[in-house]
């Protein structure tokens, strides 16, 4: 990537950081002032990891993008066995339903956030050195599609179905960059169709979530209380 393109790819990032952290003290602005007597209380905190993660982005650039492509397989190594880690009682944490977390208190870290990263670094290296057998599944795309499929196996344990989806989403993209073949876009499209709908349906919560939608007052407390709070947003703003 050029300096030109990394600086449109940094402003668009800055952007969307500044937007999120709008859209949290919108949304937690009259609880937090209510519970801690500060509206900014949970603005404050993201802004703090704002400024961590503006000095991260500073180090991390300064790192030549070749030693990720060197050592891509060791990173992604790495980001497995954090996975598998996080899932053995003890070690792992509970929050939000979901064995996900390594954490000391209110601090927490998500792994399944490391391997999105080292599965991109993984798959874009592979597709490098892979570039003439791309044209064939056997060859080129189902090795790495047995890769997506182990984290995302690992993730769904957890279970962190939103991660998941974005990882496999990620990953379809590099494929599609690639050159992978369209019709084989629309097979996978179909298929992960009816992985996704079996998905849902084997969670009861997933369920709840898209029938929440049709009738939120079936539940104005437990699943509709997003919709219900919209719905009064929408209507004193109009």
């Amino acid at each position: 990537m050029n300096k030109k393109n990394g600086y449109y790819l940094l402003v668009i990032s800055l952007i969307l950081i500044v937007f999120g952290i709008i859209m949290i003290y919108s949304s937690s602005s009259i609880w937090a002032s209510f519970k801690y007597n500060d509206s900014f209380k949970y603005v404050k905190h993201q802004f703090l990891f704002f400024l961590i993660g503006l000095f991260l982005i500073f180090i991390i650039s300064k790192i030549d993008y070749r030693l990720y492509k060197k050592y891509s397989k060791i990173i992604f190594i790495i980001s497995i066995v954090l996975l598998i880690l996080v899932l053995i009682p003890g070690i792992g944490s509970i929050r939000n339903g979901s064995r996900s977390w390594f954490g000391i208190g209110s601090f927490g870290i998500q792994p399944s956030e490391f391997s999105k990263i080292s599965l991109i670094i993984l798959t874009s290296n592979y597709l490098c050195n892979s570039n003439k057998y791309i044209k064939d599944i056997k060859k080129g795309v189902i090795p790495i599609l047995l890769v997506l499929f182990l984290v995302f196996g690992l993730i769904m344990l957890q279970p962190d179905f939103g991660t998941g989806m974005i990882i496999i989403v990620s990953v379809i993209s590099l494929l599609f960059i690639a050159g992978v073949s369209i019709k084989f876009f629309i097979s996978l499209f179909l298929l992960g169709i009816f992985g996704i709908i079996g998905l849902i349906l084997i969670a009861p919560y997933r369920v709840n979530r898209i029938t929440s939608f049709l009738n939120p007052w079936s539940d104005p407390l437990g699943t509709g209380f997003q919709i219900i709070q919209s719905l009064y947003a929408i209507g004193p703003g109009e």
